[in-house]
């Protein structure tokens, strides 16, 4: 009696021993990237057969599948954020650009590709991979929360481990304690693809690439029966490798089915199985095809059904080992006694004085931590950050781990400008950027951006802070270039001029917030005009060019180049004055506003351009212009020029195909509809009497229709115009030139 008593006890908490006639039964789940939502639809069929796990070992995706289920998470929430989650947004590793400070927002503004080589103790260096797993890295913590402060994963509700590869020696990695997001994270990361992760006592990278399948890692959690899931690997089409990328994939997948034709020998075809999802054309990166994955997994699994059957157990035993594995999936919220950030080497620990005032000494929420972290990492300073959840003598940790890039503090990076109008205005430009980070404890600074072609530039900030939080900096300048300025008479372009300019200037500001910064600042420059072609409309040789200017910018654009939401207002007032030194003293005023909605796969943004002599004839290289691609289409570039402008425009974007980052945001076409009118575009020529008006003050309109890319490039046009009075172009545009 006492002995079934003691079952019964053992039986309601869920601890019930296993009988002879129960086996324990260890479960492989392998890596297959995309493909490893299939494991999701085994666990479905082992559940509605009532058959108990008592063992996980997986790789790669399956150890994100197979952690999660380990530590308690029900499989309906887990098919539910598999599906639904937006992977190409995972796999993009800045947090929406809003939430960006406002000097990476104004840097955005000066195009280069979204790769850059870093510069450390002398030596260059390249990212660890295409993609930092920053996302990744918060979407598992906060997948296997319930995993947080276990000392080892046999204290799981079912003893768990994840395999990884050891860059360094090649070496299998079996983790078994530790924080397990960073354990999934390491067993995930692809080489070239995903950054590897570094620790202490190693750098790992995918364990598919010594133990795809890892029969031999479940046996030694002492095991019985081993039930192994294998999504085998879906190689690449010749044509498919004419790229490294596509090359270096398929090394990836053949050492990987090597290593499992190995693991699967360690099978004992007598009481284990093998299950073999038919997959096929899903690949490893088709994320979108999770539902289909999940289906098919079912269906292998059913299959199976009549081998499985024999390890069924009695529905009160299932119910009771069910308890037990989603017992870890009840969490109070923890309070939080203490914020400790850890892992910092050049950036100033008070950029994270507002993660730790809005965490420490509150219960613990994870979306507002997760908020706090992505707001820190999106000043691009960071590789990644994660953070892990400790209790330590009876108090509630929050450990924050910050890893700054492996590649930097100084940064060296490309762009290529291309624009063409096919009236006579052709730019193209090779740019290169060099950007040293964290000079000072303050976070100063020093960016040089260089344009080599036909309209070379040379601009250098020292941007200096005056605190941490950049509510006061100082940013002295240097901008050294030229340009050509072409002249129209109406439809005809009568002279095409050089035009060079040097100014230095410093400005002091403000940054409120993420949203906004405003600048005030004196300058000392001079231009100098130069005739190329054509007739000597304008006066030539050198005038000083010195004053004061104000600048505003409001930014909440969630893209610098095609917007789906957001706002963005500029306003920017230029003052020429004699006692600075300039030769002629007028008023230029400058207002812009951008709206940008969307529904679905459609975006519209509209535009408001102003501008302002304010009574003062503005001279004619500094007038406002009009003409060109986004800015009266039909037109040649920069055809009409004024001293007052008003522009407005609706421009509508269909996005056809989306680009998995880093490659870009998405493929689009669209057209708009625009107009604008100039007044006051005369040019001044010595005296009242000599102006000359070369501008009609006259409503013009404009259309055009584009295919369009929102590349790692920048921004790609190609575009037909199409203008009020029947004139009509096609332009192509490439980046900023």
């Amino acid at each position: 009696m006492r002995q079934i008593f003691a079952f019964a006890l053992l039986l309601s908490l869920g601890l019930a021993p296993a009988t002879a006639a129960e086996p324990r039964i260890g479960l492989v789940l392998s890596g297959g990237g995309a493909r490893g939502a299939a494991h999701i639809g085994v666990l479905k069929v082992l559940q509605a057969l009532r058959i108990p796990v008592h063992a996980i070992a997986a790789t790669s995706m399956g150890a994100l599948v197979g952690g999660a289920y380990a530590s308690g998470v029900p499989l309906t929430e887990m098919e539910r954020r598999v599906t639904a989650m937006d992977w190409g947004a995972l796999f993009n590793d800045d947090p929406p650009r809003p939430t960006w400070p406002m000097r990476r927002k104004r840097e955005a503004e000066r195009p280069t590709w979204d790769f850059s080589i870093g510069q450390r103790d002398g030596t260059f260096r390249l990212p660890k991979g295409a993609i930092a797993g920053q996302k990744v890295q918060l979407f598992l913590a906060d997948l296997v929360k319930n995993a947080d402060g276990l000392t080892h994963y046999d204290q799981l509700p079912i003893p768990f481990r994840a395999v990884a590869t050891n860059l360094e020696n090649g070496q299998l990695k079996v983790f078994d304690h530790g924080p397990m997001a960073e354990a999934l994270r390491a067993s995930m990361s692809v080489p070239g693809l995903f950054a590897p992760l570094e620790r202490a006592d190693g750098i790992y990278v995918d364990g598919g690439l010594v133990r795809n399948l890892p029969v031999d890692i479940v046996r030694r959690m002492g095991v019985d029966v081993v039930i192994a899931v294998n999504l085998g690997s879906s190689y690449l089409k010749r044509e498919q490798l004419g790229t490294i990328l596509g090359i270096t994939g398929q090394m990836i997948a053949i050492l990987t089915e090597q290593n499992v034709e190995r693991s699967l020998t360690e099978l004992d075809p007598r009481r284990d199985l093998l299950i073999v999802p038919e997959l096929g054309d899903i690949s490893a990166a088709d994320f979108n095809r999770a539902a289909e994955a999940i289906a098919l997994g079912e269906a292998a699994a059913r299959k199976a059904a009549p081998r499985l059957v024999r390890y069924q157990i009695a529905p009160e035993l299932y119910a009771a080992w069910q308890a037990r594995r989603l017992r870890g999936n009840r969490h109070d919220p923890t309070q939080v006694d203490e914020v400790r950030i850890s892992g910092l080497e050049n950036v100033n620990p008070t950029v994270f004085a507002p993660l730790r005032h809005n965490n420490a000494r509150r219960p613990l929420d994870r979306r507002r931590l997760e908020r706090d972290v992505q707001a820190v990492y999106g000043s691009g300073d960071f590789e990644r950050i994660s953070y892990r959840v400790e209790h330590q003598d009876d108090r509630g940790l929050i450990i924050v781990d910050a890893v700054e890039k492996g590649w930097g503090p100084g940064y060296l990076s490309f762009g290529l400008g291309l624009m063409n109008d096919y009236h006579g205005d052709s730019r193209f430009g090779l740019r290169g950027s060099y950007r040293q980070t964290w000079i000072n404890a303050l976070g100063a600074d020093w960016t040089t951006d260089v344009t080599l072609g036909n309209a070379p530039d040379l601009y250098s900030e020292l941007y200096q802070p005056l605190r941490v939080d950049r509510a006061g900096f100082v940013a002295p300048y240097l901008d050294l270039g030229s340009a050509p300025l072409h002249v129209y008479a109406g439809n005809d372009r009568i002279a095409r001029y050089d035009m060079s300019h040097l100014r230095l200037g410093a400005d002091l500001g403000t940054t409120l917030g993420t949203a906004a910064e405003l600048r005030l600042g004196a300058y000392w420059g001079n231009r100098n005009l130069a005739v190329d072609t054509g007739s000597r409309v304008l006066p030539e040789g050198g005038l000083q060019d010195s004053g004061t200017r104000l600048r505003l910018l409001l930014d909440t654009l969630d893209s610098g180049y095609v917007p789906r939401h957001g706002h963005r207002l500029a306003l920017d007032y230029q003052r020429p004055l004699r006692a600075f030194g300039a030769d002629i003293e007028y008023h230029r005023l400058y207002a812009s506003w951008q709206g940008a909605y969307s529904l679905g796969a459609d975006s519209l943004v509209g535009t408001l351009r102003g501008g302002s002599g304010l009574g003062d004839i503005i001279p004619y290289y500094d007038q406002f212009a009009l003409g060109g691609f986004l800015n009266l289409p039909g037109y040649a570039n920069e055809q009409f020029r004024g001293s007052e402008m008003a522009y407005g425009s609706l421009v509508y974007y269909r996005r056809i195909a989306a680009l998995t980052p880093p490659l870009g945001r998405g493929l689009y076409v669209g057209g708009s509809l625009e107009a604008g009118q100039l007044w006051g575009g005369d040019v001044f020529m010595g005296s009242a009497a000599n102006d000359l008006a070369l501008t009609p003050e006259e409503l013009r309109y404009g259309a055009s229709l584009f295919f369009g890319a929102d590349t790692w490039l920048g921004p790609f046009y190609l575009g037909w115009g199409l203008s009020g009075t029947g004139n009509s172009s096609f332009y192509v545009l490439l980046g900023q030139p």
